[in-house]
Parts: structure tokens; sequence; C-alpha cells
């Protein structure tokens, strides 16, 4: 008897918020791996601008070094030599890096993920 009072009303709502938690998950297997390479690159840059001068004397040596780390990581497509700046003195040197890196989002939307990096460290 309690069972045909029953209309199943709230189907719709339940299928709706479903299809946007499907939607968020699949969005965010496509956005995180973006951000953490983004973020372990960053912190690779500041432990490469504290290089020694002894080891890193000019900053073309610097800039090779950079792109060992780049093809390792294999963020060669979003990442060239002409990305970075460097700029090396007697205490300091200070590395910059802009690059985009476009991820597809959901099926059929792509997004493009502005990156940029300023590492200025004190040479050890």
């Amino acid at each position: 008897m309690g069972r045909r009072s029953e209309r199943g009303e709230g189907r719709l709502g339940s299928i709706v918020t479903l299809v946007v938690v499907i939607a968020a998950v699949y969005a965010g297997f496509h956005v995180a791996p973006v951000y953490m390479d983004h973020y372990s690159f960053q912190d690779k840059i500041n432990e490469i601008a504290r290089t020694p001068k002894y080891r890193a004397p000019t900053d073309e040596k610097v800039l090779d070094i950079l792109m060992k780390e780049v093809r390792e990581r294999q963020l060669g497509d979003w990442i060239g030599r002409e990305n970075f700046i460097i700029n090396t003195t007697d205490v300091n040197r200070r590395i910059r890096l802009t690059y985009e890196r476009p991820a597809e989002i959901l099926p059929s939307w792509t997004y493009t993920f502005h990156f940029n990096v300023d590492a200025d460290q004190p040479l050890v």
C-alpha cells in the first residue's frame, strides 16, 4: 500500500547530479596532471637556480641543465629554449619561464593553461 504513493520525482535530479559528478571527475583526471607537472618542474627550477657557479659557469650551461630536465619530464611539446630567460650575477641567479599548455578538459572542450615561473635564488 505504501508503494503506490511513491512517484519517483527525485530521479531526474539524481541523474543530473550524477552526470555533473562524472564530468567533474573526468575533468579532474585531465587537469590534475597539468598542474602536478608544472609545480614539480617549478621546484626543480628553484633547485637549478641555486646551482653553484663552478658547476654552471654560464647561463648557457644553466639552460642546458634546464632543457635536460624538460626532456626527462617530457615537457618538450610546451617548453623550449626560447621560453627561458636566465640572468646570473655574482650573488644570485634568476630564471624566468613562461609557457602555455593546452589540455582537453571534457570531450571537445580544450583549455589552454598559462604558466609563469620566476625563480630568484642566491648562489650557494
